[in-house]
């Protein structure tokens, strides 16, 4: 039986709690076998949490109401365009106004077709399926009935932020800057992610698919350090700063998505959320 609309803040605790716990462990059992596998059921913690309490909680029927939300894709076609294109024109757009400041010129780039096919297929197998039926899916629905859109999305952002805290120790899965810098990162973009979601009138299509395109994205438009310049380890945790070669087109992208983020929240009606359960 469904629960009541009351019960859902205590759902979304449990959510997180069992996500980490789940996760982390995983992260941390991966880690000592080596076994890659499992490092990837760990990253599938949100959406197999996801998927364990919408049937703890509603059942089959609220699983097949949880899977009914891929369809729908009656959605504007400006919605897609920013879907498809939102990311890469942020990761774009600071890196090359960072170039402009600092080289004087913007440098123009091709990557050839097959190496974004090889980019787009693990994140959307990875990070898309394998985390937001979690994040969008089931949290976000429930915290907007309970807190402002706002407010949700900052819940939203560091909760995300700080479930990927043992990947410094892992030395992957997080960005390979301090983790002021991804903090700063992650919460505009959770502010553009929501809306979009809430836009698309809770499609799991569009929480997917907006989590794969924006970290191909990442690796498609480079402006984040090498691995070699900076190396993912625990020390990024607490340090603050980077050289201004190697911070800077990061932090040019975190200005463009706060932009776009203020921009959002201002006019982009962005207290109309969905907050479909399950």
């Amino acid at each position: 039986m469904k629960k009541t609309i009351g019960s859902t803040k205590r759902q979304v605790f449990l959510f997180f709690l069992a996500t980490y716990v789940f996760s982390w462990s995983m992260f941390a059992l991966g880690s000592a076998l080596d076994v890659t596998p499992i490092l990837l059921i760990g990253i599938w913690g949100p959406s197999l949490m996801s998927l364990f309490f919408t049937y703890r909680f509603y059942g089959k029927q609220g699983l097949r109401s949880f899977f009914g939300r891929f369809k729908r894709a009656n959605v504007r076609w400006y919605w897609w365009l920013a879907l498809i294109l939102l990311p890469a024109a942020i990761h774009l757009g600071g890196r090359s106004l960072w170039q402009l400041y600092y080289e004087g010129e913007v440098n123009p780039f091709y990557l050839p077709l097959q190496y974004w096919a090889g980019s787009i297929i693990p994140s959307f197998l990875i990070a898309g399926f394998g985390e937001e039926m979690g994040w969008r899916g089931f949290a976000l629905p429930r915290l907007q009935q309970h807190y402002s859109a706002t407010k949700s999305a900052l819940i939203l952002g560091l909760f995300h932020t700080m479930w990927h805290l043992p990947t410094y120790w892992l030395g992957q899965g997080i960005h390979n800057v301090p983790g002021i810098y991804v903090l700063l990162f992650v919460l505009p973009w959770t502010f553009i992610f929501c809306w979009l979601y809430n836009r698309s009138g809770g499609s799991l299509i569009f929480a997917v698919s907006f989590h794969a395109i924006s970290n191909a994205s990442l690796s498609i438009i480079r402006f984040m350090p090498t691995d070699n310049e900076v190396p993912i380890s625990p020390e990024l945790i607490t340090q603050t700063s980077l050289p201004s070669a190697l911070a800077g087109p990061y932090l040019s992208v975190i200005a463009v998505y706060a932009v776009v983020a203020l921009l959002v929240w201002k006019f982009g009606k962005f207290n109309k959320v969905n907050t479909d359960v399950p």
